[in-house]
């Protein structure tokens, strides 16, 4: 790299030259190893170098103590040249660049309280940001590395840690946090030595907080546990001895291989107790835990917006709101339509609309996890249901462009279907009965006309239909096509030439097309009905859950399912057990992990419900059956926020100061303060909760 921006500044190979990493106006880094690739020194696409040379006195344009650059450097960077998008040069003159030092770093080098700095962003670190920003206002976590207390704990030898590296990088962050000295500061150091450990933080990919937090955790764990060597301990089976000698005796084992600041500060025991369905064998057991992951309550029903279409043109489109079970069936979903229109349920289709045209139709014994609640669903009556005597046709409207072959996007108004003979059928029937569907879509024409009497079909037909359909063929009020785009023949026109019309046994792929001319459709067709339909779509607003709800569900009896079978040591197989979490001791710090984001086979959605949470005086004796003499009142901490949806969005942080005991909004760089009751809304992840009188030495952050 240096010796491309040698070369594209023209500076000669004897002169001695300098590169700096540059992550904003007022933060930048020196690469000092010839030798490391833009992978180890963290760089990113578009970010600034800057190259600095020694003048002829001997004295560098940049001085090692100046950690800022002006920002007209970054003016000096083009869009259309790749080279500039990457390298800068240094030109300030001598007499100009200590002047501009100290007006351009003063932001960065401002004196301000400790603990309230931000930290930059390096490209899509938001995620680790906000998690460093909630450990460091963790008061025991803080004054511990203040106090240099790691390096006494440093374990460089355990095979499970990072060499005492990450313990190290996030120390030397935590007092540049803390030192009052800068308003914000790079994470540069502690990113790459996170990325060397877990390669899948290395880059610059959007990530998830809380599985950053479990990783540093993990990793602050190991590298600072007092453990040397830790000896082997057999499990021992409860046995059906006291529960009170079960967790003594679990986490006095749990100790004698982790024991470290992590595990004083953060780790509780959970009791799980597993119950065999065929022999009714109990397994309890006690295993620690850094976090809970609570899991949110949904709602057992789905509310879906669907518009009925009745096949009988005098009567109108009608929106319902039904609520189903979720694990439902396509079929629970036409029989509400059917109660509540007062039809024959098995003349009911239920198809998904997508830029005008059928995008699926559902059979009645699809399950309702494949309808989501945001689809535009429609529920057609139909005259006739599964009778080999009828075909149905599905009916799109297509306006005619004379430059363009049809397409998708040329499609318009409610796809519609149509039954008609199988046999028999010519254009003329089948136009007019196209003809009395559109109704209420066709301008001009008297309702009080049509009706549908036939001897040859299923729904009604007259004199009176037969003319006016007459008198619209006459006027060309569209021409029909069947389009098959499986066929190499996609686009067939079908023409009134008296012959019956030959279609498919089945109209998989297939549909009829009514191209309408531009002016027809300006002319003939009403859109109101569309324009009715999207006023009429409603959201059904989402309730706010307590976090007592969430504690209750984790704490739930549950059956575990086949995947996740429990081996029953009686029936010597795997069972399908019921199995039930209870807290038996809470940590000092108490970290709540809300599970935001789903997933299951047919999607990944983020639920976005207000969780309500106490910023004060959370009390969890409900919950803990393990008795000792620590208190069960918490008061929040810190909250981890996430903004957006699956896959990316934006994290920010809340967190109180111990020193003054008000709460600041963290959004990477930036600080400000922000009111207590701001903090609980639907975009808390992750809530950082400290036990009350939990011994915290004096914070002595000099």
């Amino acid at each position: 790299m240096e010796k491309l921006m040698r070369e594209h500044y023209g500076i000669p190979k004897d002169t001695e030259a300098r590169l700096w990493s540059c992550f904003s106006p007022n933060a930048s880094n020196e690469l000092t190893n010839p030798d490391s690739t833009i992978q180890d020194e963290g760089l990113f696409q578009d970010q600034v170098i800057v190259i600095d040379t020694r003048s002829a006195n001997g004295e560098w344009h940049r001085p090692t103590r100046w950690l800022s650059y002006p920002s007209e450097l970054v003016s000096n960077i083009t869009a259309n040249s790749a080279a500039s998008k990457m390298v800068t040069r240094r030109t300030i003159g001598d007499g100009s660049v200590n002047n501009e030092a100290e007006s351009s770093s003063s932001s960065m080098y401002t004196s301000t309280q400790p603990g309230l700095c931000g930290l930059c962003n390096i490209g899509n670190t938001c995620f680790m940001n906000s998690v460093i920003q909630c450990m460091s206002n963790c008061p025991p976590i803080t004054q511990y590395f203040l106090n240099g207390d790691h390096y006494e704990e440093l374990n460089e030898t355990n095979p499970l840690g990072m060499r005492g590296e990450i313990a190290k990088a996030f120390g030397e962050l935590i007092k540049s946090l803390w030192s009052g000295t800068s308003t914000y500061t790079v994470p540069h150091h502690f990113k790459l030595q996170v990325g060397k450990f877990a390669p899948q933080f290395s880059g610059y990919q959007q990530q998830d907080s809380q599985e950053l937090l479990t990783f540093l955790l993990d990793g602050l764990h190991e590298d600072l546990n007092r453990i040397k060597k830790k000896p082997y301990i057999e499990f021992k089976d409860s046995d059906s001895r006291p529960d009170l000698e079960v967790s003594k005796e679990s986490w006095e084992n749990y100790q004698k291989r982790n024991n470290s600041i992590i595990v004083d500060v953060f780790h509780g025991l959970l009791k799980s107790t597993v119950i065999c369905p065929d022999c009714s064998k109990v397994s309890i057991t006690f295993d620690p835990f850094c976090y809970l992951s609570l899991p949110l309550p949904q709602s057992r029903n789905k509310y879906i917006d669907v518009t009925f279409m009745p096949y009988n043109p005098p009567e109108k489109p009608l929106l319902y709101k039904v609520a189903l079970p979720k694990k439902g069936k396509v079929q629970d979903l036409l029989d509400d339509v059917s109660r509540m229109c007062d039809v024959n349920s098995e003349n009911l289709i239920l198809a998904e609309v997508t830029k005008h045209h059928f995008r699926t139709v559902f059979s009645r014994e699809d399950s309702l996890e494949h309808v989501d609640e945001r689809d535009i669903l429609y529920v057609y009556e139909l005259p006739v249901r599964d009778n080999t005597d009828y075909h149905v046709i599905p009916v799109c409207h297509w306006e005619w462009h004379p430059e363009s072959n049809h397409n998708l996007s040329q499609l318009f108004g409610v796809p519609f279907f149509i039954v008609v003979p199988r046999t028999n059928c010519t254009f003329a029937k089948l136009y007019e009965t196209i003809i009395a569907r559109l109704t209420h879509y066709i301008n001009h024409v008297d309702n009080k006309n049509i009706t549908m009497d036939s001897e040859d079909s299923p729904m009604s037909g007259s004199e009176n239909n037969a003319d006016s359909s007459k008198e619209y063929l006459k006027m060309g009020l569209f021409t029909v096509y069947n389009i098959d785009p499986s066929s190499s023949n996609a686009v067939r026109k079908l023409h009134n030439d008296g012959q019956a019309i030959s279609f498919p046994d089945e109209f998989d792929q297939q549909y009829l097309a009514l191209q309408w001319t531009v002016d027809n459709r300006n002319k003939y067709f009403n859109n109101l009905a569309d324009i009715r339909q999207e006023r009429l779509r409603t959201s059904k607003p989402s309730s706010v859950l307590q976090l007592s709800d969430c504690m209750e569900l984790y704490t739930t009896c549950e059956k575990l399912g086949a995947d996740d079978a429990w081996f029953c040591p009686v029936c010597k197989k795997h069972q399908q057990a019921t199995k039930k979490f209870d807290l038996w001791s809470l940590p000092d710090i108490l970290i709540i992990h809300l599970k935001r984001f789903s997933y299951n086979r047919y999607k990944r959605e983020k639920i976005d419900r207000v969780v309500e949470f106490p910023i004060m005086g959370l009390d969890m004796s409900d919950y803990v059956i393990g008795k000792d003499d620590k208190s069960t009142i918490y008061d929040l901490i810190g909250v981890c926020n996430h903004y957006g949806g699956m896959g990316g969005g934006h994290y920010t942080a809340y967190a109180q100061n111990k020193l003054d005991r008000k709460w600041y909004c963290f959004d990477d760089s930036h600080v400000s303060a922000v009111f207590p009751d701001t903090i609980v809304s639907n975009a808390a992840y992750v809530l950082f909760y400290m036990r009350r009188k939990t011994p915290v030495r004096a914070m002595d952050v000099h």
